[in-house]
């Protein structure tokens, strides 16, 4: 019960200190509002490539992310390594849709935080459907002859 509690005061510190720390600076993405508990917070959206989503950054070698969902109804808490500045969103543990509070950090020192909300993959490409003449007079029985229109 007293671990639980030390720990939930703990997340609880670290949340509420976002406020105060100061802002990553960020190379990708666009900027966005979140609604986080009925109030609006400036964000990074990223889209989503190469099986996931990517946040550029200015972080020196050595720097981790902490990585909370902030989405209403969800939780979870990830670090995540940050390689050669990026820090990668995979989609089998982030969920589109979702905004995470970042909190990179190297050691106990923090480097800054930002919001992050991970757009949903665009939807395939279109493709036009053509059918010439014969596909559309080849009825197969199971529905009404297709008869072409006259022109006018």
């Amino acid at each position: 019960m007293m671990r639980g509690l030390i720990a939930g005061v703990a997340l609880v510190a670290m949340l509420g200190g976002v406020a105060t720390a100061s802002p990553l600076k960020i190379r990708n993405g666009s900027t966005v509002r979140v609604a986080l508990q009925g109030k609006r917070e400036p964000g990074v959206g990223l889209r989503m490539h190469s099986g996931g989503w990517q946040l550029e950054l200015a972080a020196p070698t050595g720097a981790v992310a902490d990585v909370f969902d902030v989405t209403d109804g969800a939780a979870g808490k990830w670090t995540v390594q940050v390689e050669d500045g990026v820090v990668f969103f995979d989609q089998e543990t982030f969920i589109a849709g979702h905004a995470y509070r970042v909190l990179v950090r190297r050691g106990s020192e923090s480097l800054g935080a930002t919001l992050v909300y991970l757009y949903a993959p665009s939807v395939a490409t279109r493709h036009k459907v053509t059918f010439d003449d014969a596909e559309a007079s080849g009825n197969a029985g199971d529905g009404p002859a297709l008869v072409k229109k006259p022109t006018l």
